[in-house]
């Protein structure tokens, strides 16, 4: 096999399958045609929007004439219906005469007149495609068009079902939470957990769950096993926070169940896969998410994950461990000095403390990281119920 070919496949499936920028599986192409523009692009063929765009081989000058006239650019046009399956030379689909004169006398001719480009579809979803689109300058030569053409012609199954590996293993990662893992995920939580889908329904909850809903004073299950709150308020928030969530693919505000008798019960709400901390060639493409992790955190419930280990796990001292304790429980910073005895401004030192030892930002933060720590630790089955 041509060495070329045999490292840029090697490039493709190791950028694709370890998420690296997507640059990095043109390297040996890039290299050996290094006064060859390589455009990456996810776009909306529609509104030429791009949600990625890297553009190899290139100085800022190249940047600076495309943007202006961007929107007169014909590619999206011939992207939106190209064969999937093969590469093509765009001067068989558009001529110059039939492109926007301010694209050709602004972008084209300054660019060393770069008006043939052989296209390549990675993957294309309703509107959106990802695709490489190869600038040719008027100095390349007809053979080496040939030869780039050959070698693009080659790779372009590898690029598309590496792309699809990716694609579908982010997937299955939320199927197998959900449907194959996700109970026993949830067990090895120290806190009541639940999965949800955007109706509040459960699809799955820890044992300590059910225990705490099945006799909570403020939370519950309806018949059609939907979680609720028993005040009306409380409850549209928390069927509200749901689905922001999972229309936003992020983290929600905690909804905070009031009780009018003792300490507040807080709900946090994740979604079980994200678009968050995907790379943004792969985020255009995946499905808005289904679920949601609920996590209760109710002072009748936490208190049995024991002080020593949320020390010992978060690198905390005693003290700031109580106080942690106290704001996962719901309670403000004026509270939480109340219930340990402690002025104020003791507190937030600890507060401060601990939010420099944790490189959080905010008492959320500081409450959500407490969340994540105790969630991945390997608890023992008579410490977790």
């Amino acid at each position: 096999m041509n060495p070329l070919l045999d490292q840029s496949i090697s490039d493709i499936f190791r950028t694709f399958m370890s998420e690296e920028p997507l640059e990095n599986a043109l390297k040996q192409l890039q290299t050996k045609y290094s006064e060859v523009p390589f455009a990456i692009n996810v776009q909306n063929l529609s509104d030429k929007e791009f949600t990625y765009r890297k553009v190899l081989n290139v100085d800022q000058f190249f940047h600076d004439t495309f943007e202006p006239v961007a929107k007169y650019n014909p590619l999206p046009s011939i992207y939106s219906s190209i064969d999937l399956g093969s590469p093509f030379r765009s001067q068989q689909f558009v001529s110059k005469e039939d492109v926007h004169p301010d694209y050709v006398g602004s972008f084209i001719e300054p660019n060393n007149n770069i008006e043939r480009s052989i296209g390549m579809i990675i993957n294309r979803h309703k509107h959106t495609a990802s695709y490489i689109n190869i600038c040719l300058p008027e100095a390349v030569s007809e053979s080496d068009e040939k030869q780039l053409f050959q070698e693009i012609q080659y790779l372009q199954p590898y690029f598309r079902n590496a792309f699809q590996l990716a694609l579908q293993r982010r997937m299955r990662e939320t199927i197998s939470l959900t449907k194959d893992l996700g109970k026993f995920w949830l067990e090895q939580m120290p806190y009541s957990a639940l999965i949800v889908d955007e109706n509040a329904q459960v699809q799955e909850m820890n044992a300590r769950a059910e225990n705490l809903l099945s006799d909570h004073a403020n939370l519950g299950l309806c018949a059609n096993k939907c979680i609720t709150a028993k005040a009306s308020a409380d409850a549209s928030a928390l069927e509200s926070k749901i689905k922001q969530s999972l229309q936003l693919g992020q983290q929600a505000e905690p909804v905070v169940v009031n009780n009018e008798y003792g300490p507040n019960t807080l709900i946090y709400i994740q979604p079980t896969e994200s678009k968050v901390d995907a790379p943004s060639y792969l985020s255009s493409f995946l499905v808005k998410p289904q679920y949601c992790l609920l996590m209760i955190f109710d002072p009748t419930d936490f208190i049995a994950v024991p002080d020593d280990m949320v020390s010992y796990l978060l690198n905390l001292t005693p003290k700031e461990t109580q106080v942690v304790r106290a704001l996962t429980n719901g309670a403000s910073t004026r509270e939480a000095a109340e219930q340990l005895g402690i002025s104020y401004n003791t507190t937030r030192n600890h507060i401060a403390n601990v939010s420099r030892r944790l490189g959080a930002s905010s008492q959320s933060e500081i409450v959500r990281l407490v969340m994540t720590t105790l969630s991945r630790y390997p608890w023992p089955a008579d410490t977790a119920c």
